[in-house]
């Protein structure tokens, strides 16, 4: 796993980032002058001087980005992944969430308040409504998920916690490959698009 940095502001600091990243390098915002060269899993904390350019900066330099909030915000949420973040989580986070997003984000998946992705879900369900009643092909009937297989649902439960591919496998102790056609038997039989448009289906169908 990437060498952990967090950007923080003096004052601010919790003992968990180091409880989760025993070797993790703490950076004053004010006292950052050196670029970092080798890359690294960049814990950046939202409301510092110029957090979103940081975000950016690093995310175009190669390195790997986690924004702390010290609240979950919508708004906030949003400037943070179009600056190019992988995750966002409360800076006080308890080491373990710290530890499963880092190896989450890592694997390729994303990190995200699992309170604002269902309210995300729930401001796009309306879109998702009016296109699937133009859509006959979309079905919204409660026997389309009898169509899943047991291991289907599972591979879904795990897509709405936010898991990559190799995550979903490692998880279930099966392969990408395996976890791939899950997803596009899923995908046919629920007539989703996507993982966004199969996490809406999934809500609306109560999964």
């Amino acid at each position: 796993m990437k060498h952990a940095v967090f950007i923080t502001e003096k004052g601010f600091y919790s003992p968990r980032w180091c409880q989760a990243f025993p070797d993790a390098t703490i950076v004053d915002i004010d006292l950052l002058a050196e670029p970092f060269v080798q890359p690294g899993l960049f814990w950046i904390l939202t409301g510092i001087p110029d957090w979103e350019a940081q975000v950016k900066h690093l995310t175009a330099q190669g390195h790997t980005v986690v924004a702390l909030t010290r609240q979950p915000q919508m708004d906030e949420l949003r400037l943070a992944l179009t600056a190019g973040a992988r995750g966002y989580l409360e800076a006080l986070s308890s080491h373990h969430i710290l530890s499963q997003a880092a190896q989450t984000i890592s694997a390729g998946g994303m990190w995200l308040p699992a309170e604002l992705v269902t309210h995300m879900i729930g401001l796009l369900s309306p879109i998702m409504e009016k296109n699937a009643s133009v859509n006959k092909e979309t079905s919204t009937a409660s026997g389309v998920l009898d169509r899943l297989t047991g291991r289907e649902r599972e591979v879904v439960h795990e897509v709405l916690k936010g898991g990559s591919n190799k995550r979903i496998a490692l998880e279930l102790n099966i392969t990408e490959r395996t976890v791939k056609a899950h997803l596009s038997s899923v995908f046919e039989k629920l007539g989703a698009r996507d993982r966004m448009h199969l996490m809406l289906l999934a809500r609306e169908q109560e999964l």
